[in-house]
């Protein structure tokens, strides 16, 4: 019998823990994030390669192999042509003048002016916007029957009849091109605006010590350090601006006639409107390769500056190693001399800073002005009822403002709307919010433990490689994938579902999440998991209770970048969904286009305001974090 004194639980030995190898750490970390981006985008880009080397027949729907036969049709289109020269036109075009805007409106709000942190929030509201509610918008302003832009140059006495904007060859790509760098240009302005708030300050007050005027300290210090910061924006958007689709397909739809159908556009129709599944997948493969190839040339320019750099480095240590014997010998220093007195240089102060004061705020107005008002004309056409949107000849402002369109798409039962879109809008905007509330937590779970786990690998070979691997897979168009995503999700059960939705996002957006949270991870300091480990937490303990909280401003961050890149996502949930069942607001406001009534505009302006209300408040309340977070991460990653 035992004793009363011995414990009822006898404690277990004490056997040695076993711990994780640190050489594995890393790997064990970034495992789960590279085995679901390379299983979900791997298999389709290997399936969608597949079917660019055949030929189905419409009719049987039998396909037959036929080689590269589909890739020599296409190089030899002429049409193909054509769309490559739009394309580069258009990508060339738009990064040159969204990195020129860009830059000058991070500028502005780098310097001290009044009312800077609204600004910065202001600015973002484009690119927050989803293309869809942005291409709605813009072709509405654009409209030579009804839009306000040739209302207010009729006001105005500028025209004395309507001008079809969008009517004219030229005219049209130039307004697509002037669309898209309004909606993407506040990217490249967050991106240079966090290498601005990084650049040390004694650096521009030396150079005015020495004379050195606002232009002479651009070209000499500020561009300079923006280098890697540049670079990047260039990576991005060139991507971008080559796999634009959203604009195009609300805007013009490739029209007037072919004169806005870039290789998109073109690979689009192809797979998805005549059916021609092998010729549209050699069509977006050239795509991807065309986007690969400016990727690599893009990597290999960001790291020489790098190489160049350890190569200088490497020259100076060995040159100073040379004479290390005879620099120790101990020698007599000479006698200092006195030095004569001198006096610093100033710049001459005058009228130059006031009229650079007066500049940089006209610069904000006119900042305020491009950013904002398209966003209040947006608001204002869903408070006017439809009789006067559709009023000839235009008139700029609306005689009263009205509710009832709103009440028409919140309470289609109440209101008795007769539109099919507009029944459908409460559904839409809770399958976008749930799939993009899935979508972040996936992404940020995943991209956090990637991101660490990329940060402490040091010089490992392997996951170097798979990280250039995993953001190659983000230069390839989600058009790619779309047919072999149909084909196998069909199979599965998943098509129109918010289940496929979600595992088609995070796909493509968990690359960009690890490479964020990567570059945040670097710019920690390196001994908090190490002072964790020596208070007694294991390595787990100390990701959790140390490393992860110091990084909440980068999480957050990409918390909201991936929110608003999920909310805003339409071409996958084009193909992917059909029913209300799953589908999201981009694409119930795009199905107003094509059963568009005289009644439905409205109701449309009215759906577009509330799908940009979600991703507009989320950029104006955490702006801040957004800046420090995201913007620190990225340009050091």
């Amino acid at each position: 019998m035992s004793s009363l004194s011995e414990p009822l639980v006898r404690p277990a030995p004490d056997l040695k823990r076993r711990h994780l190898p640190a050489a594995l750490v890393p790997a064990v970390l970034v495992a789960p994030g590279l085995l679901a981006v390379f299983l979900v985008i791997g298999v389709p880009l290997a399936y969608s390669f597949f079917v660019s080397l055949n030929r189905t027949n419409v009719l049987t729907h039998r396909s037959h192999f036929v080689g590269l036969a589909n890739y020599t049709a296409a190089l030899t289109d002429p049409d193909f042509f054509d769309a490559f020269l739009r394309t580069a036109l258009f990508a060339g075009g738009t990064v040159l003048a969204g990195l020129a805007v860009g830059i000058g409106m991070a500028l502005v709000l780098n310097a001290r002016i009044p009312g800077r942190g609204f600004m910065r929030g202001l600015v973002l509201i484009p690119w927050a916007m989803s293309p869809v509610a942005v291409g709605i918008l813009w072709s509405w302003i654009f409209n030579g029957e009804y839009g306000p832009l040739d209302a207010m140059l009729l006001d105005l006495g500028i025209i004395h009849h309507p001008i079809y904007w969008l009517g004219g060859s030229t005219s049209a790509f130039v307004l697509v091109a002037l669309v898209y760098v309004w909606n993407q240009a506040p990217l490249t302005c967050l991106l240079v605006l966090g290498g601005l708030q990084s650049m040390p300050e004694n650096l521009h007050k030396a150079a005015r010590v020495d004379g050195a005027g606002p232009w002479r300290r651009f070209w000499r210090i500020t561009l300079p350090w923006l280098r890697p910061t540049l670079l990047l924006v260039l990576i991005l958007t060139t991507i971008n601006a080559i796999m634009a689709f959203d604009l195009f397909w609300i805007i013009t739809q490739g029209g007037p006639g072919d004169t806005t159908t870039v290789i998109s556009w073109l690979g689009y129709v192809q797979a998805f409107q005549y059916f021609q599944f092998g010729q549209g997948a050699a069509i977006l493969y050239l795509l991807t390769i065309l986007c690969l190839m400016l990727a690599i040339a893009y990597f290999l320019l960001l790291l020489a500056p790098e190489r160049r750099r350890a190569k200088r480095v490497s020259a100076a240590l060995r040159a100073e190693t040379a004479p290390l014997a005879a620099s120790l010998r101990v020698r007599t220093p000479p006698p200092l001399e006195k030095a004569a007195p001198t006096t610093a240089r100033r710049m001459p102060r005058g009228g130059g800073e006031a009229w650079g004061r007066i500049a940089v705020r006209i610069a904000a107005l006119v900042m305020l002005l491009w950013s904002g008002l398209p966003f209040l004309w947006l608001l204002l056409m869903s408070l006017s009822p439809s009789t006067e949107l559709i009023r000839s000849p235009p008139r700029l402002m609306p005689d009263h403002l009205t509710l009832e369109n709103y009440r028409a798409i919140l309470f289609p039962q109440v209101s008795g709307a007769a539109s099919v879109e507009a029944r459908r809008v409460p559904y839409a905007l809770w399958n976008s919010l749930i799939v993009s509330a899935c979508v972040t937590a996936v992404t940020v779970v995943l991209g956090a433990l990637a991101g660490y786990g990329f940060a402490i690998a040091g010089r490992s070979r392997a996951l170097l490689v798979s990280l250039w691997a995993l953001m190659l897979t983000r230069m390839v168009p989600s058009l790619v994938l779309l047919l072999p995503f149909y084909i196998i999700f069909r199979t599965a059960g998943l098509l129109d579902t918010r289940t496929g939705l979600v595992i088609a996002y995070c796909s493509l957006i968990l690359p960009l999440s690890i490479w964020i949270m990567k570059g945040y991870f670097e710019g920690m300091p390196a001994t908090l998991e190490q002072a964790a480990r020596v208070d007694g937490c294991t390595r787990l303990q100390a990701i959790r209770k140390v490393v992860l909280p110091v990084a909440r401003p980068g999480i957050v961050a990409t918390a909201i970048f991936c929110f608003l890149v999920s909310w805003n996502e339409f071409v996958i949930a084009l193909i992917l969904t059909n029913t209300l069942a799953s589908q999201t607001i981009p694409v119930t406001i795009a199905g107003f286009l094509a059963q568009l009534q005289f009644y439905d505009y409205g109701p449309m302006f009215a759906a577009s305001v509330l799908a940009v209300v979600p991703p507009v408040l989320v950029t104006l309340f955490f702006q801040r974090a957004l800046v420090t977070g995201m913007l620190s991460g990225s340009v050091k990653g």
